[in-house]
């Protein structure tokens, strides 16, 4: 079995599109380059796995942009999912609880936070962008609220994820299923499902899903127990239309290039007191924390601070 992968699917009888993603590699990745505690790390892996199964809305080459503001200690986070299945992120507090214990209202806060959502294309260039309240202290849940109330697409994502006490891979399992009511879906059906998508049986059913079957075998075993929980009859998951995506994997976009060109937005002055006040600065990148280091004449040809 792959063990990661990111299936799209469609049930036509029922005009919903589905996503389910298998990606606990590509979360152990980011939780353990950005040294997360666990609160952390909980909220970064479903903040990661919901970017990649909002990815099968893209098209060739768009990439979503997702920050998240938070009130509590967590402070938010920053995603990036692109339509080949590449994703990046980083907490902006790896640390939040420092060691305690706490509830939700401490690391999300007991106000409302804020998600904002570009969608851009191959060249960088903005297609859309939107914001909105992320009122329900879990990424995943606030993302497809972003949706519904940003984008008017009825959308539910739940994270399945399974935590082991291992260092290097915290993750054991990492799922993420999502649906979304596409035009002519019955809405008081989508609300069942919605509703059922989060049931204790739903919790059960993933935790007992037999590791050797394929990720479509998984999605369907799924689909099928949520039909029963909403007792929603006529849900065949058989009739679903599914086809394979990019599999979602860890992948950053910095180079010593890209930044190069970012030191150089300070302009030749300010570049000039920098190399004064540090003769080797480093820079690092935020999202994999991969450190360049920069000298003087990587910007200017000589002493006297001609440019190259």
């Amino acid at each position: 079995m792959k063990k990661e992968c990111l299936i799209r699917g469609v049930h036509p009888g029922r005009a919903i599109r589905l996503a389910w993603v298998e990606c606990a590699a590509m979360a152990n990745t980011g939780i353990v380059t950005h040294d997360t505690d666990p609160a952390a790390a909980e909220a970064f892996a479903n903040a990661l796995g919901a970017a990649a199964a909002a990815s099968v809305m893209l098209d060739q080459e768009e990439r979503y942009s997702i920050r998240y503001d938070y009130p509590g200690a967590l402070k938010g986070l920053v995603i990036e999912a692109a339509a080949d299945g590449a994703v990046r992120g980083f907490p902006l507090e790896p640390q939040p609880m420092h060691g305690r214990f706490g509830e939700a209202v401490d690391l999300y806060g007991a106000k409302d936070g804020r998600i904002a959502v570009t969608r851009s294309g191959g060249n960088g260039r903005m297609l859309n962008s939107g914001q909105a309240r992320a009122p329900l202290a879990d990424p995943a849940a606030d993302l497809a609220f972003f949706f519904c109330v940003s984008d008017q697409i009825e959308t539910e994502i739940r994270t399945f994820p399974v935590w082991q006490p291992e260092p290097e891979a915290p993750l054991r399992q990492m799922a993420v299923l999502m649906l979304q009511a596409l035009p002519g879906c019955d809405l008081e059906i989508f609300g069942r499902l919605r509703s059922a998508l989060h049931c204790s049986r739903m919790t059960e059913c993933r935790r007992t899903l037999d590791p050797a079957l394929a990720p479509e075998d998984h999605l369907k075993t799924l689909l099928t127990e949520l039909a029963s929980c909403a007792e929603v009859k006529d849900f065949d998951a058989g009739q679903c239309v599914l086809s394979e995506a990019p599999a979602p994997h860890w992948q950053c976009r910095c180079s010593r290039p890209a930044m190069s060109r970012a030191m150089r937005v300070m302009g030749d002055r300010e570049l000039e007191e920098l190399f004064d006040e540090r003769p080797n600065p480093v820079i690092e990148c935020q999202f994999c924390r991969t450190r360049y280091m920069f000298r003087r004449e990587d910007f200017f040809a000589d002493a006297e601070g001609k440019k190259r």
